[in-house]
């Protein structure tokens, strides 16, 4: 089991409470537990700047500075559970979640729910969209880390039912998302939604599923002047293809970068960058079929650009819809881009 964070976009009996009811809900968690607010320093949209599904604020509690998280979108596992189970298996001196202070879960008469955690001073361990060869070589240490010794089993359930059908769930919801906004033409994205079906009936039952952190970014992984880290975001635990992490980081990077004169050479030479970094990772250097595995990942991640966060947007991912010039020369870089991996995974056209 896994939180469907996105997927609750169309959940029609959700209506998003934090967006109408902010400063209602923020006076009331304020007033029971006696957190001092400082300023709002987070506000996590879904697919609309309307669907606010949760909001954070740095400030005090009895006298230690903590971050305050109040959870309005609904979630499958309570944070607290997913933080205590992933504790009780990590075997890693260096790497954990954030401290605990106060916990309430969601509630569905409330429509909400919060914590208030520790404020870490660690600093993420780099900044997008571009990290320096010694930061690579950092995330690099953390991956590691993470993938022998942070999670050493299972601790959520494994998804029951065919992860094939699963997958295809997934990216039928983006193609919903797209045809919803209206933003792309057919041509945009049905050609490459076609061209990914067989790739993927080939090539995902292949690939180990892995217990994995679904949102790995920057931001998610801060860095301690001791070297240790704190892992963020740990509401999106689950399972997922393996290297789907690597595959994500990379993603998140690429889609940082805000300039219309930006070149496909320059997008792919970026992206075989991280590959070569990933592959002096020693447990992927051990696996002799990462290339076929991670290209897969990244077709994952190039349809779900194409069909959610391009023809999704709304305004959303790229702010306001000035910025379309912008959305649509990235849209033409996503789909060289898929075109390159769909040929590394031996498509034949």
């Amino acid at each position: 089991m896994a939180n469907r964070i996105s997927e609750r976009f169309f959940d029609k009996g959700h209506d998003f409470d934090l967006y109408h009811k902010e400063r209602q809900i923020l006076s009331r968690v304020v007033k029971k537990t006696e957190f001092e607010v400082e300023k709002e320093i987070f506000r996590g949209k879904v697919y609309d700047d309307k669907k606010v599904g949760s909001i954070l604020y740095k400030g005090s509690y009895k006298g230690r500075d903590a971050v305050l998280k109040i959870q309005g979108l609904q979630v499958d596992i309570d944070e607290i559970e997913i933080i205590r189970k992933f504790e009780a298996q990590n075997k890693s001196k260096i790497i954990h979640a954030p401290k605990i202070f106060v916990h309430k879960r969601w509630d569905k008469k409330a429509g909400y729910g919060f914590t208030i955690s520790e404020y870490s001073t660690a600093v993420p361990i780099f900044k997008r969209p571009f990290a320096s060869a010694a930061q690579t070589k950092e995330f690099g240490r953390f991956y590691q880390e993470y993938r022998t010794k942070a999670v050493t089993k299972d601790f959520l359930e494994r998804p029951k039912g065919d992860t094939l059908a699963g997958s295809l769930a997934k990216v039928d919801y983006w193609r919903k998302l797209c045809e919803n906004k209206g933003i792309l033409k057919l041509e945009d994205y049905a050609p490459y939604l076609m061209r990914y079906y067989p790739l993927a009936a080939k090539h995902l039952p292949t690939i180990p599923i892995t217990m994995s952190h679904n949102h790995i970014t920057p931001e998610d992984v801060l860095r301690n002047k001791d070297g240790s880290f704190v892992l963020m975001s740990n509401l999106f635990w689950g399972h997922s293809y393996q290297y789907n992490e690597l595959a994500m980081n990379v993603w998140h990077c690429w889609m940082a970068i805000r300039d219309t004169s930006y070149t496909y050479e320059q997008l792919l030479k970026y992206v075989k960058g991280w590959i070569a970094a990933y592959k002096r990772i020693p447990i992927v250097k051990a696996d002799k079929d990462f290339d076929r595995k991670f290209a897969m990942q990244m077709l994952n991640r190039s349809i779900g650009t194409i069909l959610a966060d391009l023809g999704g947007a709304n305004g959303y991912f790229w702010g306001k819809m000035e910025n379309r010039k912008y959305l649509f020369h990235l849209l033409h870089l996503e789909q060289k881009l898929f075109d390159h991996f769909a040929e590394q995974l031996g498509e034949k056209r």
